[in-house]
């Protein structure tokens, strides 16, 4: 019992001894985030009345986008949603806040979607999960550049790593989940000088392995390191929108091909 007296009684001399946490690390919260953000989020949203093709009562999605925050607790910016196959395009407006422990805090656009959001690695990079009712959407926000050209990809080559879900009339034939065909791929990507894309694609489609397809289309960048390609894999039209993060290391894009709920990420290949 006295060594259990002793142990109590020195803990509370321990914490006494500390110096008192600060309520806050920083004085002003939202001027944490002051920069461009490219976002990409993967997830589902509940059906309700929508015609899309369902994996149970939800349509899956995938969204890529850009926020820009102004370090006064405003964002603007766009986002493509590839919902159930079909791309919708938003322009964002919206506020957000940062609270006194300077790592959390929520962003509402003025679209209804909200985002709860931590922030990690000294503001590189923001984690977020959705706060919307009916969706099921975590995502991360990314450091952009702040001004790109042709030449900030020409010449670069870029691998990858992705899945996502066609609708049937994209993948007749093949096993489903729910109303979709399942796939994975790999590949890697060049961008040349001229503005065009060459590379290759290997595929597992639904199950079925089908390696070493070729890319072939052109690309654009636009002022803001967003841009476009229009390409095909083996044929058939696989064109993304895309933005370009900070040092044009890494690239996030979602589909623009109708049927497909795709997106990923480009990772840049070093010599």
């Amino acid at each position: 019992m006295k060594s259990i007296i002793w142990t109590v009684a020195g803990a509370a001399l321990l914490l006494v001894g500390l110096p008192p946490r600060a309520h806050s690390a920083c004085p002003n919260p939202n001027s944490i985030l002051n920069s461009t953000y490219g976002w990409l989020a993967e997830g589902m949203i509940a059906g309700d009345n929508s015609k899309a093709p369902k994996v149970g009562d939800f349509v899956p999605l995938v969204q890529v986008g850009h926020l820009a925050f102004d370090g006064n607790g405003n964002v603007s910016g766009a986002h493509d949603t590839s919902l159930g196959g079909q791309l919708i395009p938003h322009f964002d407006s919206g506020t957000y806040t940062v609270n006194s422990d300077c790592t959390t805090g929520t962003i509402a656009l003025a679209n209804g979607f909200t985002m709860n959001i931590v922030i990690t690695s000294g503001g590189q990079e923001i984690k977020f999960v959705s706060a919307t009712n009916g969706g099921v959407t975590p995502g991360t926000l990314r450091l952009m550049g702040t001004s790109c050209s042709a030449s900030t990809l020409g010449g670069n080559s870029y691998g990858y790593a992705s899945d996502g879900l066609v609708t049937p009339g994209n993948g007749n034939g093949f096993p489903r989940v729910g109303g979709y065909v399942p796939f994975a791929d790999a590949g890697q990507i060049w961008f040349g000088v001229d503005g065009s894309i060459s590379g290759v694609d290997n595929a597992n489609f639904g199950g079925v392995v089908t390696p070493g397809q070729p890319i072939t289309g052109t690309y654009s960048v636009n002022p803001d390191c967003t841009g476009t390609t229009t390409m095909a894999i083996a044929g058939v039209d696989s064109s993304w929108h895309f933005v370009i993060l900070q040092s044009a290391n890494q690239i996030i894009f979602v589909s623009t091909a109708s049927g497909f709920v795709w997106g990923g990420t480009l990772t840049k290949v070093e010599p």
